[in-house]
């Protein structure tokens, strides 16, 4: 035997009997063998005998009784047997009843974990020893509970070890999971400690399926929560192994030991804590309802075995507040953007200020007027971005899921936006509503605002959601409404998603939004119209123009009638009644008329781009466009008045005509003020797409209009021109402010077209050539005179010959009409009459007089006139003796004016001849011109003769 030595033979064969009738269960022999050898068969051997020796199928009420017996705590009359039992000692000797008792190897009453949780008591140590072996061998369950209840109040460790052993075992086996195969043992259900035993416990509610919501909390609270009623005596059995494993222990060692044991029950209901924590970072309905239909830690079901009266109070309170904490933190968590995602939310701050007596939010579907926000700058200042991490969310100084006044109102406030947010389109987590008004930088919370906002106008297009809309983006920004009271111009205490964010700048971003919906009328209403307007009324204009043209900027086609165009003009037209005056709505105005009209021909930019409105704007040189129109539509050019508008509205538009685009300054000392500045830009527009117009027609061949535009347009002399600008005048560096007229007159004077137009010789259009070189040579500066002074002499040469063969010709056809030979003058006609002295006469003096026109033709052309030496001075005197170009020149006469007053420089008239019946030709007026240039210039000084007079 494990301990006593038993010499007594007597003794002996008593101890065997007893096994013997424990073996053979025969509890009712056993009992009055128990009752009657009281001196042999003391109290721990028989509870070691019936440990070792009673089969554990044995039922246990046969005997319980004898138990009690034992215990002392009821006198029970011994049953009678059935029938007599030998006893085997009898026939053995004394020698060989004491050998067999020694060979017996009976358990102990306690085992080594017991011991560490500090039970004592003989009987309870034999009862859950016994209940081990009955569940290893039979693996019953209910028969061990059915064991241990008769002596549950004989001591407060078995009572425990029940509670968190026997009974969630039993249900989760028997009766929450019985068709579950994988059942717990004992021995290995009393080894689950903590988080890993709560993820255990609570993973068969998963894994059913049965679909029951509840299913989760019928197991917190009839598994875990017994459960964890155990904790206590698991860490006390903890840390009196690890003592023992320590050879020296320290007193503060023995401190931190008890505090543990003390706190055991709240480091297991942690462990559940996290467990809320992380159901509701994988499926957040589901830890909704655990929060909502769970009270913590005080709801747990017992069975009637225990009311956890014990339990102090001080714990009980903080054990439910960190309960409380769990389902804050379950919160933070949350990813769900729907409604029913922040309606449980809601239902959980209800249900922690109803566990902790805290103020109640607001209903989740009232107007957000009732949610004010009455968050001090204290709490805010008190908040970091560290309080967010996930294993910062249980910790009790934690200011966000510390659950009191502030963290609910916080709480309530961001489920308010994300509600509202979810609303207007753009739904948000909480976590990241949260984060962004905790911690949002001024360009995090705009840009949200932006995306907001563009989610908005796909379920909003009428005129009152839009009011309701605005009312609800202001109070996002505040957390508060205009009609509560609240100083809501201190920007130190506002707290909001969007709080960073001025408040004009919040309005700006509104009026973009209504203008971007088409919602004129309230925009006009809110920020135009009403008594006190929420913005100044130059952000409005400012505003509403850089809406209009972020349209016009991405709009594909210029058409007004459709698309961005269209868009911009109705934003302009709507609020044109309240900025009538202003210059910056007239441009734009300009600008789109520009586009719509340009929207009427083809044009193709670089690299076969097609052209869009944003080009005019991006365009360094806007009036070039116009030149591409030109080029890329045929014929295009015979529509002058509709270029020139074009041009003039980009002008208006504030798109001024570049200088590199043949466009030259003033060259005036003085500056120009607006209106002149303007004008001034209106001309230059207008002469810089004629001379467009005017290449394109002479690319098409088509010299007739190109002629009529130079002339009717660019000429000093063109009707409605000559009064609205001065005559061309020369700088300080020589050139003259109009570079673009003498360059059109120039380039269609050189032009050589290959076929002429059947109703026009050539001798008339070398004469209107030599028109335009004229012209050129007038309005050129002094530099470029030498060059068109070559072109303009090789015009007239071709003209000269041109007149000589006309000459020859018309001479050959007089002759052949006259019938006569030219050597000889007889007729070949028969029958013919001879000439008579009078017709002899006239045919000889016809040809020395067409000769002698020719030779002083010659002579003229050959004459060293010293026209290149004196290019300056002559292009000097042009300006002062030519044309009535100035007013001062209004009374002088010169041969050229005569001729300009009477008729303009084309000579398509053939009445062109002076008094005296002679042809003016263009020579002699250059010629002319430059004598009497050179007369009142520096002609006296090289002897020019002075020019006749007329």
């Amino acid at each position: 035997m494990a301990n006593g030595n038993h010499s007594n033979s007597g003794e002996a064969r008593i101890i065997l009997e007893a096994v013997q009738l424990a073996v053979s269960a025969n509890v009712g022999s056993f009992h009055q063998l128990v009752a009657r050898e009281t001196e042999v068969l003391q109290l721990e051997l028989v509870l070691r005998i019936l440990l070792t020796c009673l089969p554990e199928s044995t039922v246990p009420h046969l005997y319980i009784d004898l138990l009690h017996q034992l215990a002392g705590s009821a006198v029970h009359q011994p049953p009678q047997s059935s029938s007599p039992s030998g006893k085997p000692g009898n026939k053995l000797s004394d020698q060989d009843a004491q050998h067999q008792v020694r060979q017996l190897h009976l358990l102990p009453l306690a085992e080594e974990q017991d011991l560490r949780a500090g039970c004592t008591d003989q009987i309870s140590l034999f009862l859950i020893h016994r209940a081990r072996r009955i569940d290893v061998e039979t693996g019953s369950i209910p028969e061990v509970q059915q064991l241990l209840e008769p002596f549950l109040d004989r001591d407060p460790y078995l009572r425990t070890w029940l509670i968190s052993n026997i009974l969630p075992l039993r249900r989760l086996d028997y009766d929450y999971y019985p068709h579950i195969d994988d059942a717990y043992s004992l021995e290995a259900f009393e080894k689950l400690e903590g988080r890993p035993a709560v993820d255990s416990l609570l993973s068969r509610s998963a894994r059913a399926g049965t679909g029951e919501p509840n299913q989760s909390v019928r197991d917190l609270r009839g598994i875990v929560g017994p459960w964890v009623y155990g904790e206590k005596s698991r860490k006390r059995r903890k840390t009196h192994h690890d003592r023992r494993r320590s050879s020296i222990t320290t007193p503060r060692t023995h401190e931190r030991s008890a505090e543990s044991e003390d706190k055991g029950r709240h480091s297991a209901w942690s462990d559940v804590n996290e467990w809320i924590v992380d159901l509701a970072l994988r499926e957040f309905a589901a830890a909704a309802d655990v929060v909502e239909h769970w009270d913590g830690p005080n709801d747990v079901d017992y069975d009637g075995f225990s009311d956890d009266e014990e339990l102090d109070h001080d714990i009980h309170g903080l054990l439910v507040q960190r309960y409380a904490q769990a389902g804050l933190a379950a919160i933070h968590v949350a990813s769900g953007t729907s409604t029913s995602t922040f309606e449980k939310a809601h239902c959980i701050l209800k249900k922690v200020a109803r566990l902790l007596g805290l103020q109640e939010p607001p209903e989740f579907e009232k107007s957000q007027n009732v949610y004010t926000s009455t968050l001090s700058k204290d709490y805010l200042d008190k908040l970091s971005e560290i309080h967010l991490l996930h294993n910062a969310l249980l910790r009790p100084e934690n200011p966000l899921t510390f659950p009191d006044n502030p963290s609910l109102a916080f709480a309530s406030l961001v489920l308010r936006s994300c509600s509202l947010l979810q609303k207007l389109g753009y739904p948000r987590a909480y976590r990241a509503t949260a984060k962004l008004a905790a911690f949002g930088r001024r360009e995090e919370q705009l840009e949200e605002l932006h995306k907001t906002l563009q989610k908005v106008p796909v379920r909003t297009r009428d005129n009152g959601s839009w009011a309701e809309v605005r009312q609800q983006i202001l109070w996002l920004r505040d957390w508060r409404y205009e009609n509560s009271g609240q100083d809501l111009s201190d920007e130190e205490t506002l707290s909001g998603i969007f709080r960073r964010i001025g408040r004009v700048d919040v309005e700006v971003e509104l009026l973009k939004a209504l203008l971007r919906a088409s919602c004129y009328t309230v925009a006009v209403h809110v920020y135009c119209t009403q008594d006190q307007h929420p913005i100044p009324e130059d952000t409005v204009e400012k505003t509403v123009l850089n809406v209009a043209m972020s349209f016009y900027d991405g709009a594909s086609n210029g058409n007004r009638t459709r698309g961005g165009i269209r868009k911009a003009s109705e934003i302009l037209a709507a609020f044109h009644s309240h900025f009538a005056e202003s210059k910056s709505f007239s441009e734009a105005n300009a600008l789109i008329a520009a586009t719509h009209s340009m929207s009427f021909y083809s044009l193709t930019l670089q690299h076969g781009v097609p052209f869009q409105p944003v080009n005019i704007r991006a365009s360094k040189d806007p009036l070039s466009l116009v030149g591409r129109i030109l080029e890329q539509n045929p014929r295009s050019y015979t529509k002058l008045d509709d270029m020139i508008e074009i041009g003039q509205s980009l002008v208006r538009a504030g798109l001024e005509p570049s200088e590199t685009g043949g466009v030259c300054s003033t060259g005036k000392s003085q500056p120009l003020d607006r209106s002149q500045h303007q004008d001034h830009n209106l001309l230059e527009s207008s002469r810089r797409i004629t001379s467009m117009a005017i290449e394109a027609s002479l690319s098409e061949g088509d010299f007739d209009t190109a002629y009529s535009y130079i002339i009717n347009r660019l000429s000093p002399t063109a009707p409605g021109l000559s009064k609205d600008r001065s005559p061309p005048q020369q700088n300080q560096e020589g050139t003259t402010e109009d570079d673009i007229s003498w360059r059109s007159a120039y380039l269609a004077g050189r032009a050589t077209l290959s076929k002429s137009s059947p109703s026009q010789s050539s001798a008339r259009r070398l004469e209107q050539r030599l028109e335009l070189l004229s012209l050129a040579l007038l309005l050129a500066p002094s530099s470029q005179l030498a060059e068109i002074l070559h072109v303009w002499r090789a015009v007239e040469g071709d003209l000269t010959s041109l007149l000589a063969r006309e000459a020859a010709e018309e001479d050959r056809w007089n002759s052949k009409g006259d019938g006569s030979k030219p050597s000889t003058g007889s007729s070949n006609l028969p029958g013919g009459f001879a000439p008579s002295t009078a017709d002899t006469d006239q045919v000889a003096n016809r040809k020395p007089r067409r000769q002698s026109r020719a030779t002083a033709a010659a002579a003229n052309e050959e004459a060293p006139m010293g026209l290149f030496d004196v290019a300056r001075g002559a292009a000097q005197a042009f300006s002062k003796n030519a044309f009535p170009l100035r007013g001062a020149l209004s009374t002088t006469t010169s041969p050229v004016e005569g001729v300009s007053r009477d008729r303009p420089l084309s000579m398509s008239s053939d009445s062109g001849s002076d008094g005296k019946g002679e042809r003016v030709r263009k020579r002699d007026m250059v010629a002319n011109a430059v004598t009497g240039g050179l007369a009142s210039g520096i002609g006296w000084m090289i002897g020019a003769p002075a020019p006749p007079k007329s």
